[in-house]
């Protein structure tokens, strides 16, 4: 249901981008296009469902959107929940090159939350509750300054189509440790925090100029106005695939097509030692001397 009102509003009968206003950006942290989708879903969305925005920036999930019933199961702590009835939507958002294609396609930053099935969230009392997870791409393009944009291409994906590692998930984003008192005053301190690179949908050819969902499900068709249009793997382990479905707008009468194998890019030259960070290289060369 949010993946059709999302390529409702962003594209029009014939697949094309419908420009938008967009509020100007008020700070660093400040996102308006998170915001906008957010509204987006509250509106549009059937009166009882419930949609909350994160409450304060650098939170994972953006926002989470639940039928009234899991609801109150999830302010209940989590029992016996539907996890067809809410799930944690992530935002993330790249700009086009100069190429006219989505920028970091062979790998976007995902800070220091990786990507995953399941998200973790608390209720009032503290409990903590997973739900699944979903991740939102969109290449944005247009004037920034008059807030005119439009959404150059779109994906939402299931988090499993990213990541399955719990493990890797709850090692990342639970409690760790700091170096303290370092410097020569001992004021200093390294936050040690974590940085991720994982795979960005948008690099796929195939889903530019468009409108995709990707999930585990084979059965959104029956549900919604949707078309599957193909089948994705990626590959686990030698012999070893995970499978994924990829559905489009049915008022497109997207025709359908053969099953694509590992089809995000990745570096071809991505090595474990890190770069040194900082380093001003100067060329004597360029100065005379006397």
């Amino acid at each position: 249901m949010a993946f059709t009102i999302l390529s409702e509003r962003f594209f029009d009968d014939q697949g094309h981008s419908v420009p938008f206003q967009l509020r100007d950006k008020r700070n660093t942290q400040d996102d308006p296009f998170d915001e906008y989708v957010t509204e987006l879903l509250r509106q549009e969305m059937p009166e009882e469902v419930i949609v909350l925005r994160a409450d304060k920036p650098l939170v994972s999930p953006d926002a989470v959107i639940a039928r009234p019933e899991e609801y109150e199961l999830l302010e209940a702590g989590g029992v016996d929940y539907d996890p067809r009835a809410v799930f944690g939507l992530e935002v993330k958002k790249v700009d086009l090159g100069k190429n006219g294609q989505p920028a970091r396609s062979t790998g976007l930053d995902y800070n220091s939350t990786p990507p995953c099935a399941t998200m973790r969230v608390y209720a009032q009392d503290g409990s903590e509750i997973r739900i699944p997870g979903f991740y939102l791409f969109v290449a944005l393009e247009g004037d920034r300054e008059s807030g005119t944009v439009q959404v150059h291409s779109m994906v939402l994906v299931a988090g499993a189509v990213l990541n399955k590692d719990v493990d890797l998930y709850d090692s990342i984003t639970g409690t760790r440790t700091k170096q303290i008192g370092l410097g020569t005053y001992g004021d200093g301190a390294n936050r040690l925090r974590p940085m991720l690179l994982f795979s960005n949908p948008l690099g796929w050819d195939w889903t530019l100029k468009a409108a995709t969902l990707i999930s585990e499900r084979n059965d959104l068709a029956d549900e919604q106005p949707l078309v599957h249009v193909r089948d994705m793997t990626r590959t686990v382990s030698p012999g070893v695939f995970e499978l994924f479905h990829c559905y489009r707008l049915a008022r497109l009468s997207p025709s359908r097509e053969d099953t694509a194998l590992d089809p995000f890019p990745q570096p071809s030259k991505r090595k474990e030692e890190t770069a040194q960070r900082g380093r001003f290289q100067i060329d004597l060369r360029t100065f005379t001397l006397g």
